[in-house]
């Protein structure tokens, strides 16, 4: 099943669907509604509840729409495409710090602790499971690896936040807020077990692997300072992938038209070490209700219509765009400009040239040329510009550029700034980018082709905003380059929806 994660959770799950839930549990079990205690006696029940915490990650509180408004309004790669950008939105990108009340952030915040209950449920429940110990093993790996994703996005984005490692079934047992030290030792801890749990390779249907889990661990030891540790974590993945020839076939994916497929892309490519699945129904539909549920939700993703041309929600900033050397390919491989073709499928139609009237956005400045752009990465516009289709195009949270750019800054961090050049060099050498290879000597050196290297290579994809917080803690802005958000406030506040509901947060 390539494009699909079996999301149908029917008859599970009483008390799963947020952090602290309410469970009435009853003496006399009833067949047709099985609750926590009842359900999860084999694997395949197990695996139920798994797929509910990777239904979570796609929904639209995090994967599936508001997750990538958080990471790019405050990385520094975006502005507004117009008055069109809700307030919500528009908060994180130009504020300093959104209010407790923002609606995105609140998303974000239920839609991680959703995953949390759910991954917290299958842990606990599987040392029971024994109809097959090594399929056990393996979801509970997933989950591990899922509740550590979860509490990544929640300890960078947060800080300090409730550190929830059980179910709790009751309508009072909030916790308190426990220092992001110890958010961080718990992450490790679950990868570390993810990592021995599950199997390495390619991953053809959106499961965790060891590899994902290896990935992770490596990204969140840099974020705390240990590189030595994240190239270990690292290089455990070096060489078992490889760059792909073609730059966008690391962002396409299946478009349909009602019954009739237009495109089925490059999703598990040799480049992809972890994605979320989405799908195209070619109803141009989505699950508003957020919480991606059951085998008949609609499973695509709001990003193409909000970063394209009708909606024009969001653009690419002037900084961005004057960030890649003039000749990189990967300018055009990132960005629509009017003048551009569209609905070519792929340079093998004529397709039909956007016009400046023809975008909704507003204009941006690169080299000194004012005009309207979009960004590229993720769009369907090549093959269908209908005024509201979102899409099925699946969410490359992980691949193996980044992996050859993580090992970079830990060699320059370590003081290897010839190695780091090594794996520059490797990304830039991708056949269809082919840019001049860097030398480096230093490391202030060292890091600043990183941090360029990040910016073209990523550019809207969701990890700027990390990068900015271990380099502006490391106080590389300003010694290495001007802060791309100046003034901002390195977490969120804490929703208000849980102060008021958690005694222990005020």
């Amino acid at each position: 099943m390539r494009r699909n994660i079996n999301i149908a959770i029917a008859l599970i799950i009483i008390g799963t669907a947020i952090a602290i839930a309410c469970n009435k549990r009853l003496n006399t079990f009833d067949q047709n509604n099985p609750t926590t205690d009842s359900y999860f006696k084999n694997v395949a029940e197990l695996r139920n509840g798994v797929n509910a915490a990777y239904s979570s990650m796609r929904a639209g509180n995090l994967v599936g729409r508001e997750w990538f408004f958080t990471h790019d309004m405050r990385g520094g790669e975006t502005n507004t495409g117009g008055a069109q950008l809700e307030a919500p939105r528009n908060e994180l990108l130009t504020q300093p710090s959104p209010a407790p009340s923002n609606s995105v952030i609140t998303s974000v915040w239920n839609g991680t602790y959703q995953m949390i209950s759910r991954a917290n449920l299958v842990i606990s429940r599987g040392p029971a499971v024994n109809d097959d110990p090594a399929a056990r093993d393996v979801v509970v790996g997933e989950a591990k690896f899922l509740r550590a994703w979860a509490y990544f996005e929640l300890v960078t984005m947060w800080g300090d936040v409730p550190l929830y490692t059980a179910p709790d079934t009751t309508t009072d047992g909030y916790k308190g807020k426990s220092p992001a030290a110890d958010i961080y030792t718990q992450i490790i801890a679950d990868l570390t077990d993810a990592a021995a749990k599950l199997p390495t390779g390619h991953s053809t249907d959106g499961r965790a692997t060891s590899d994902a889990a290896n990935f992770l661990l490596g990204k969140v030891l840099m974020q705390k300072g240990d590189y030595a540790g994240a190239k270990t974590a690292l290089l455990k993945l070096y060489g078992k992938y490889k760059l792909v020839d073609n730059f966008l076939d690391n962002f396409d994916g299946d478009v349909k038209t009602g019954d009739k497929v237009i495109t089925t892309g490059h999703e598990f490519n040799p480049e992809s070490i972890f994605e979320v699945v989405f799908v195209d129904k070619g109803d141009n539909d989505f699950n508003w209700g957020y919480t991606g549920e059951g085998a008949t939700a609609e499973g695509s993703i709001m990003r193409s219509q909000e970063y394209g041309i009708v909606w024009g929600n969001v653009v690419p900033s002037d900084a961005i765009l004057n960030e890649f050397e003039p000749g990189d390919p990967r300018y055009k491989f990132t960005f629509y400009e009017s003048g551009d073709s569209i609905l070519t499928a792929r340079s093998t139609q004529a397709g039909k040239v956007l016009t400046e009237k023809g975008m909704n956005v507003d204009s941006s400045k690169h080299n000194g040329v004012t005009q309207r752009r979009v960004y590229r990465k993720y769009s369907i516009l090549d093959w269908n510009d209908d005024s509201f289709h979102p899409d099925g195009i699946n969410q490359r949270i992980m691949r193996y550029a980044e992996v050859l750019l993580m090992l970079a800054e830990c060699e320059a961090e370590v003081g290897s700034p010839a190695l780091a050049a090594g794996y520059i060099n490797e990304v830039r050498g991708r056949k269809s980018v082919s840019m001049p290879p860097v030398t480096l000597t230093g490391h202030d050196d060292a890091m600043k082709a990183v941090m360029h290297e990040r910016a073209v290579e990523l550019a809207g994809e969701e990890v700027a905003n990390i990068d900015i917080l271990r380099w502006r803690k490391k106080g590389y802005y300003p010694s290495l380059r001007p802060d791309p958000k100046p003034g901002q406030i390195a977490t969120f506040p804490i929703p208000s929806s849980e102060t008021s509901a958690n005694p222990l947060i005020k």
